[in-house]
């Protein structure tokens, strides 16, 4: 956020500053994401999607692909 705590500029666009900084924290949240995804695989717990709206875990998306166990 912008040292004046404002997000957006007087024309409507972002600051670069904020656009790094979403970025960033985008990138942390993937990271994090794809750690418990990679943890609870080894767990054995599935992971569950949405895709074109239907609930899905990646076990069922690895036997679909012929990859099951």
């Amino acid at each position: 956020m912008a040292s004046d705590n404002k997000i957006k500029k007087t024309d409507g666009s972002v600051s670069e500053k904020t656009l790094r900084k979403s970025i960033e924290f985008q990138r942390i949240g993937n990271r994090a994401v794809h750690r418990a995804q990679e943890e609870n695989r080894k767990l054995g717990i599935p992971n569950w999607y949405s895709i074109n709206g239907e609930i899905i875990s990646d076990l069922e998306i690895s036997e679909k692909n012929g990859n099951g166990k």
